[in-house]
């Protein structure tokens, strides 16, 4: 038999060629698994379950898992969506003002997750102490609407709104919203869900300067919102969303060209939105295309999101789309 030996210097090059593939291999699954799971999820997973008291339901933040607001009736009692560990033996539980987080009433004992609203209107936190830990569960928004019957005529507190058809007609016609949501300018920059923040709602009429102002808004058209971002890869790639119009006042809806006189933009639940779906540096019209389809994958999906689509910049304006929740289909271009 003959043998091939392979001198010292090849063995050591053969060797050194192996490395590098096994080192390239591993550095690959390194960046996956990175990218994938980010080290402070990486180590939430590790930790979170054996150290913190409580965290949240599955359920917490919608269908897309990104929305941030709840909204209730001063005094409303009601589940709020977090799961205390099995080995806490007493909770209680406090609100704080979601800008600065002050106190706002004495905390209370908390029984599994049952929990009462602030009695007066605002934007809330809620802050549990277990276990001699105390955590601000700042991922949930809590709004406290004032009721629609503190409206007075077409102002509330000073704040001009106008009248609802429900107002002048009654009989069958769209009911008004249950309640407003008080701003106040330190409250504006509050993310009511991943992408969109409370501010890209307020109406933009000449009460600019006017605090508080007051805002109808349907947690449902912020899921359906993230629903249709995600479609587009909102979870691997960053999207600036320019929202062109959130509520608008009846009062402003009368103002706005070709505005139907019960647009759903008065009731909440509707938003005019565009962005880079392809993110060419430009927002076109294909853009809003790209977004319409994913609209109609989401109502494919989640039925009980289905509303209107409106899509707009075909005839040479600027390109957005209009989505809301109405609860029926329909659909049209402008």
């Amino acid at each position: 038999m003959t043998s091939h030996l392979i001198p010292p210097d090849r063995r050591d090059e053969r060797w050194s060629v192996r490395q590098a593939v096994v080192l390239g291999i591993v550095a690959v699954a390194v960046v996956a698994v990175l990218v994938t799971f980010p080290p402070h999820r990486l180590l939430g997973s590790v930790f979170d379950e054996a150290a913190a008291p409580l965290a949240l339901s599955p359920d917490a933040r919608g269908a897309s898992g990104e929305v941030r607001l709840q909204l209730k009736m001063p005094g409303e009692s009601f589940d709020f969506p977090i799961q205390l560990a099995a080995s806490t033996t007493a909770a209680r539980y406090q609100w704080v003002r979601a800008a600065d987080s002050g106190a706002v009433a004495p905390d209370t004992q908390l029984i599994g997750r049952n929990v009462r609203a602030p009695s007066k209107s605002g934007l809330f936190h809620l802050a549990v102490t277990a276990d001699g830990q105390r955590t601000i569960v700042g991922d949930v928004v809590v709004g406290v609407l004032v009721p629609f019957s503190e409206k007075l005529g077409s102002s509330l507190n000073g704040y001009r709104i106008g009248t609802y058809t429900w107002e002048r007609a009654r009989g069958d016609v769209t009911p008004p919203p249950p309640g407003f949501v008080e701003v106040w300018a330190d409250d504006a920059p509050l993310w009511v869900s991943d992408h969109l923040q409370l501010a890209d709602f307020l109406t933009h009429d000449a009460q600019q300067d006017r605090w508080p102002k007051y805002l109808a808004l349907d947690p449902r058209i912020l899921d359906k919102v993230e629903l249709v971002l995600n479609r587009l890869g909102a979870r691997d790639r960053v999207f600036t969303v320019d929202v062109h119009s959130g509520f608008r006042t009846p009062l402003y809806n009368r103002r706005v060209p070709r505005a139907a006189d019960d647009s759903r933009h008065q009731y909440g639940d509707a938003v005019d939105l565009a962005l880079d779906a392809d993110q060419d540096g430009r927002i076109s019209y294909f853009d809003i295309l790209a977004l319409a389809r994913a609209v109609e994958l989401v109502e494919r999906d989640y039925p009980g999101l289905v509303g209107g689509l409106g899509v707009y910049g075909s005839r040479g304006t600027a390109p957005y789309v209009h989505i809301d929740v109405r609860g029926e289909r329909k659909r049209w271009r402008g």
